[in-house]
């Protein structure tokens, strides 16, 4: 790995504390805050991002994988991914056939390598076809060792789980074991302000009935919270509502604004509303047997199972690489972090041009320094509100209070977070602060990044 960036140039912790609770609604735990300033010293030349890919895969020994699937119904105005404009069965088609292609090209260098997980995301990945669904499966698991506790998860809109019974049964015999259907919120009012559709409570309950008749005993429902003008009343309808559905799990996450359509509104969200939205919803839960430690975004009643798919749960706690498949799709390694072609323009002809002519489909490839590989990992490993200090020694051959002596020095004297055995995890005043939290294990130059940021 190359070298770490200058301790001794890091901005203070309370200063870098400071303005990352300033801008709470881009501080969180999608690293880096501006990808393009920050990595533009380690950006790989066109003409050799081929041999950076292969280079890179061949040393990975256990990963996860995740195929992106960029079709909606509608786009709500609060999505910042991927999504075509276009929806039609033979834009499905084709887009299948291109992403087999991909998986061809990379098989090469991952086949017979351990495989933690396979997430199918987007989007809106059951759109597609059963077979569709079962071609991308087979083609992306034929070869792989996969390890004792992976699993395959997907994800589905409830309009789709409800009036597609059968194709719901069947993506469980095809080896599908956990389901995620995003409702969101029930607030009709709410819905109609983010361009959500399909949400009466009618087809939810149908949806889940059906998720229920195909034997998904690991069911997940998402809902969103710090939408602009959303009440508390509002908030704690949809939270009552999910958990009457009696999932496995439940998650909520904090609506991001940067990048979307709607990331006007975030002036009017205050960090005061959306942490006593999050308290309020944290301590009901528990109420009603899903209880997790302060931060943690997925609730599961399933005693020791976190909630998360094999693919995510590995990510967040041991930062495991995981390769994404499909348009926009983004990579990670111990050396490089990637995103494929779509990420910035969400067209689909440069990924089209460049697979035909049997290339990797990547837009950007980026050979990160440590101080980045460590970054990043510590910035998703908030998902579960914790840094894992057994893990971060294992991955790094360093001790966490050593690389981060100030800031930890810093956290534990303020009282916002806290030594428990293996993990350093948030206490309550650390979860009402996290978006302070985060930066402090930024790299020096994503701080200097952080403290110039303007948002629109």
């Amino acid at each position: 790995m190359n070298q770490l960036a200058k301790k001794s140039d890091n901005p203070l912790p309370k200063e870098i504390f400071k303005k990352g609770l300033e801008l709470h609604h881009y501080a969180n735990t999608a690293y880096p805050l501006n990808g393009t300033k920050v990595f533009k010293p380690f950006r790989t030349p066109n003409n050799e991002i081929n041999q950076a890919a292969t280079d890179t895969w061949q040393k990975v020994d256990e990963l996860g994988l995740y195929i992106h699937i960029p079709f909606c119904k509608k786009r709500c105005l609060y999505c910042e991914y991927t999504v075509l404009p276009e929806n039609t069965e033979e834009l499905h088609e084709n887009y299948v056939q291109l992403v087999l292609k991909e998986i061809s090209l990379y098989k090469q260098l991952i086949q017979n390598k351990k495989t933690v997980g396979l997430d199918i995301g987007g989007g809106t990945p059951t759109a597609l076809s059963l077979k569709n669904i079962d071609n991308l499966v087979s083609a992306v698991l034929k070869n792989q060792i996969l390890d004792e506790k992976f699993d395959i998860s997907i994800e589905t809109t409830p309009y789709i789980a409800a009036t597609e019974p059968e194709k719901i049964k069947q993506l469980k015999q095809i080896g599908i074991n956990r389901i995620s259907m995003g409702v969101q919120s029930i607030d009709p009012k709410i819905l109609e302000e983010v361009g959500r559709i399909d949400n009466k409570t009618k087809i939810l309950k149908q949806a889940t009935e059906n998720i229920r008749n195909a034997d998904f005993k690991r069911f997940n429902v998402d809902i969103m919270y710090g939408f602009a003008n959303q009440s508390i009343e509002s908030w704690l309808a949809t939270v009552q509502f999910t958990v009457d559905l009696d999932p496995e799990y439940i998650t909520f996450y904090r609506n991001r604004y940067k990048g979307t359509r709607i990331e006007h509104d975030s002036k009017i969200v205050t960090l005061d509303e959306v942490n006593r939205q999050y308290d309020l919803a944290f301590d009901f839960l528990a109420t009603k047997g899903y209880k997790e430690n302060f931060g943690k975004n997925t609730f599961s009643k399933v005693k020791g199972d976190p909630g998360t798919s094999a693919y995510l749960t590995k990510r967040v706690i041991e930062g495991t690489p995981y390769l994404g498949l499909g348009l926009g799709a983004q990579s990670f390694s111990d050396t490089i972090l990637s995103y494929n072609l779509g990420a910035a323009s969400k067209k689909l002809n440069k990924y089209q041009e460049r697979l035909n002519n049997n290339q990797f489909p990547l837009q950007d490839i980026y050979q990160i320094p440590t101080d980045e590989v460590m970054a990043k990992t510590i910035c998703v490993s908030f998902y579960f509100g914790y840094i894992n200090k057994q893990s971060f020694k294992k991955k790094f051959n360093e001790n966490l209070e050593n690389i981060f002596k100030e800031e930890v020095n810093f956290l534990t004297e303020n009282n916002l977070m806290e030594h428990d055995g293996d993990l350093f995890k948030l206490t309550k005043k650390g979860k009402d602060n996290l978006t302070g939290i985060i930066p402090l294990f930024y790299s020096n130059r994503s701080k200097l990044n952080l403290l110039n940021y303007q948002p629109k």
